[in-house]
């Protein structure tokens, strides 16, 4: 790997480039300097100690060395490598994107020469020899009839009405009202409490064996059943259990839905006249939110095309902030978020299992930021006053007062990157063909 050396001002400094992101920076402070340093350090302590015997700030030298010598020696340690380490890394016009690890620190003591390493990481220097040529499958943005019979489903059990019936059993898509009482454990203190729930049958919102005796039951009856809980059950402590637990129906609604015609379309509102005029609008719908997934999977793979080809590396501290940021694992601004540590190990075993993601999503992240710096893609001021104009407008607002909440919150820099990645994009696409 590449190393260069060079000395200013006294102070020697070489860097040697482990990879395209990781430094080794090794510096040597002469002894002059550090003697400078050493003198302020003893002149500190000797000024802020009392001994008995000894006024205060009046300490012979040899007693100061003799009392303090190992923490005068430490603390000159210490200041020398506060003191050299950000002028190192500006004599380099080094910017580093973590905290350097200090290692291998060389000093015999009494002002002599001080040598020190520093391991940390930078951006990485992206070189993208190949941006096109490449061929992208692009995934249909087809929408099937079925999709749309779907929503119109949706939306007719969003208007259902329910009616109350007393003269049969539940029945799957009828919204029931029960009170479940569950077995009292041999050592409890007190009886368990009933509790009532209300929710449709057969939606998921209880397991099959509740359903089951449910619908066994009259309006008004109450059982006693055992209930076998699935291995994959969410609660840990019924999972896989059998347990025994009264149920009785309170109350059983059956649900109506109303007629797929006309008169639908126009309860709808938003100017449907007709039920085909509302399918048309649904099925646009559908399209664009189609195409817009389509558009973001052929980028995304068009993006993992490009790194691949060029051999782009994610630097693990990118990662690690990301993933942290990601899992909430720290504040926006950076700050790290208390946690037990159960849930530091939840947390670290959950980030772990998202590296490959947060890597591949870095290394995506390089890319557009090489691109926009070499091909003169950045977000102007134009840009961002367009897309917040037409925000503004999407929202029947004024674009001064969306403008100062985006500021105000944040987002305005978040913005100002969608659309430098936006721009990209597009210009990536050009290079390359949808298969």
């Amino acid at each position: 790997m590449a190393d260069q050396s060079t000395t200013t001002g006294g102070l020697q400094v070489s860097v040697e480039e482990q990879s395209s992101y990781g430094r080794r920076i090794s510096v040597t402070v002469p002894p002059e300097r550090v003697r400078r340093i050493r003198q302020s350090v003893t002149a500190q302590i000797t000024r802020n100690v009392r001994l008995p015997g000894f006024r205060k700030g009046k300490l012979p030298d040899s007693l100061v060395q003799k009392q303090f010598g190992q923490a005068i020696e430490q603390e000159t340690v210490d200041r020398v490598i506060q003191e050299t380490y950000r002028e190192a890394l500006e004599q380099e016009g080094i910017r580093p994107i973590n905290q350097g690890a200090v290692s291998d620190v060389h000093y015999h003591g009494d002002g002599g020469e001080l040598h020190y390493h520093v391991e940390l990481e930078v951006q990485p220097s992206v070189e993208l020899a190949r941006t096109g040529g490449f061929v992208i499958a692009r995934p249909s943005d087809a929408v099937a009839d079925a999709e749309i019979d779907s929503i119109l489903e949706r939306l007719r059990s969003e208007r259902a009405t329910f009616h109350t019936v007393d003269d049969r059993k539940p029945d799957q898509g009828d919204e029931v009202q029960v009170r479940i009482t569950p077995q009292a454990a041999d050592d409890a203190e007190e009886e368990p409490q009933p509790e009532e729930y209300k929710f449709v049958l057969g939606e998921g919102q209880a397991i099959q064996p509740i359903e089951e005796a449910i619908m066994s039951l009259m309006p008004g009856e109450e059982g006693e059943f055992d209930i076998a809980f699935p291995e994959e059950f969410g609660d840990p402590a019924m999972a896989g259990q059998t347990k025994h637990m009264k149920i009785g129906v309170v109350e059983l609604r059956r649900r109506e839905f109303p007629e797929l015609d006309d008169e639908f379309a126009q309860s709808m509102g938003g100017g449907f006249d007709t039920l085909e005029a509302l399918r048309e609008r649904i099925g646009g719908d559908l399209r664009e939110e189609a195409r817009g997934r389509a558009d973001s999977a052929f980028r995304d793979a068009l993006l993992d095309q490009v790194v691949e080809a060029n051999s782009v590396e994610a630097p693990r501290s990118m990662v690690d902030n990301y993933l942290e940021y990601m899992t909430g694992g720290a504040t926006p601004a950076g700050r790290a978020r208390q946690r037990t540590p159960e849930q530091e190990e939840r947390f670290s075993q959950f980030r772990e299992m998202m590296r490959p993601q947060a890597e591949a999503a870095i290394k995506r992240m390089l890319v557009v930021e090489t691109l926009a710096d070499r091909e003169g893609l950045r977000a102007t001021s134009d840009d961002l006053d367009a897309r917040v104009e037409a925000l503004a407008q999407q929202h029947g607002r004024q674009p001064g007062d969306v403008w100062l909440e985006l500021e105000k919150s944040g987002q305005l820099q978040q913005l100002e990157a969608q659309l430098t990645e936006e721009k990209v994009l597009g210009w990536l696409q050009q290079q390359n063909t949808a298969g």
